[in-house]
């Protein structure tokens, strides 16, 4: 049975990744080669092998490092957070028109509204 039959997804843990890469720069292979063995498509061994060269497979999550500035604010002090603002879409139209869509927005309704819109100059 192939994976595709299942109707679900499979993981691959980034060793493993590294190892179908790995086995994907080998001489005399193909990439569709390897991805066919593996029952993977070529866009994802494509996509693996570009991350492994950024250096992005088999290195933990990165984390934010913090450094205390002086003259900030004192550690018992803590400013709150602002309000989160909904993510929105701004699409500009010539240099006189911006149209900003909130992330809520019926989006189907937004490209109709879009594609009726005619800008002058």
């Amino acid at each position: 049975m192939s994976v595709s039959d299942t109707g679900r997804r499979r993981r691959w843990t980034d060793d493993e990744k590294i190892r179908i890469v790995e086995e994907s720069r080998r001489d005399g292979v193909t990439l569709a080669e390897v991805a066919r063995r593996h029952e993977i498509s070529r866009s994802m061994l494509y996509d693996w092998r570009y991350r492994h060269k950024l250096g992005l497979l088999g290195v933990p999550a990165p984390f934010m490092r913090l450094v205390p500035m002086d003259g900030g604010p004192r550690p018992d002090v803590v400013p709150p957070l602002p309000a989160p603002q909904p993510h929105v879409m701004i699409i500009d139209l010539g240099e006189r028109y911006r149209v900003t869509i909130p992330a809520d927005f019926d989006m189907e309704a937004a490209a109709r509204l879009l594609n009726g819109l005619v800008v002058s100059r």
